[in-house]
């Protein structure tokens, strides 16, 4: 007669929301953000008498946004609430197919955003090498101490 048990191996997670401050990112894509908000600082550094918070960085880089062609768009993604939302997600490709389409005023951005996503993919690739090392190393010491029956 065998033993019934309601135990999970491993145990269940129970689901969560996940926060919107993206702390649930691994390492490199917080980095990444950090650097890509750091370059558009750069990019739009305060004016005489200005201030150089987030808030007028990101007043300055929308003013800029909305100076080129694609200033419905950019209007559309101001408008959104929620940046993981779906409805988000899908306005901002429409800005960055908008962009691309004119690379004329908007290569300062592109530029800025094509070297961030170089850079994280570069980063993800060490990241996920080092991930399935841990995973492997975990694998092999798994059962390390028991002996064969």
């Amino acid at each position: 007669m065998g033993i019934a048990s309601s135990i999970q191996f491993p145990p269940a997670k129970p689901e969560q929301e996940k926060p919107e401050d993206f702390s649930d990112w691994p390492y490199p894509m917080t980095a990444n953000a950090e650097l890509l908000i750091k370059n558009i600082h750069g990019l739009f550094p305060p004016r005489a008498g200005e201030s150089s918070t987030d808030e007028a960085v990101e007043a300055r880089y929308f003013e800029f946004l909305r100076g080129g062609c694609c200033k419905d768009v950019v209007k559309a993604l101001e408008d959104c609430e929620g940046p993981r939302s779906t409805k988000c997600k899908e306005i901002a490709g429409m800005l960055f197919n908008c962009m691309y389409s004119h690379p004329d005023y908007y290569q300062p951005v592109i530029a800025v955003f094509e070297a961030s996503v170089e850079q994280l993919d570069k980063d993800l690739k060490v990241f996920r090498a080092k991930k399935q090392r841990e995973e492997s190393f975990e694998k092999a010491n798994l059962f390390k101490g028991f002996k064969r029956f």
